[in-house]
């Protein structure tokens, strides 16, 4: 299954992070907003410390920009929604179970079901999830079409690169 693009981060990043089946930890949303930012997602989800673990109180997030802080609050708040909105559509395909703290609005116990196990662990390696990707689209039409465009541009070019060359 080829989730999409924040889905398909936060699920990898709880995997990296809790690593086993049914165990619940308890997260601060807001500071999952690196992972579905970060290009190694692994590492930036391992750096994520659970609420209890880290001495927390409340989640107040103090890395707005000083220089334009009604722009990075907006922009924090777009990514605080895009993580909210991938765990409900996580949570609504059974990949994970979440439960939310009685008084701390930001704060969720986040658990990964057998599913949501396998295809984290499925999407934490790089040849694998390029498997799935090609899996999912092997039988697309525009791949085809794209293949074709792509072989007549690299004639063209080498072509068009002889005749300067020579």
């Amino acid at each position: 299954m080829w989730l999409p693009k924040d889905e398909r981060r936060l699920l990898e990043g709880y995997y990296a992070n809790i690593g086993e089946v049914e165990k619940e930890k308890w997260f601060c949303t807001p500071d999952w907003i690196p992972v579905i930012k970060a290009m190694r997602v692994k590492d930036s989800a391992r750096k994520v410390r659970g609420y209890f673990e880290s001495g927390k109180t409340t989640c107040e997030d103090d890395r707005l920009d000083p220089i334009d802080p009604v722009k990075s609050m907006k922009r924090w708040l777009d990514y605080k929604n895009r993580v909210d909105i991938a765990n409900a559509a996580l949570e609504a395909r059974k990949l994970i179970k979440l439960h939310k703290h009685q008084s701390e609005l930001d704060v969720k116990a986040v658990g990964l079901t057998i599913e949501g196990y396998d295809l984290g662990r499925k999407y934490s390696s790089c040849l694998i999830r390029s498997g799935l990707w090609f899996a999912e689209y092997r039988y697309h039409w525009i791949w085809v079409i794209g293949s074709f465009l792509a072989g007549i541009a690299g004639t063209l070019l080498v072509r068009w690169l002889s005749k300067i060359i020579i």
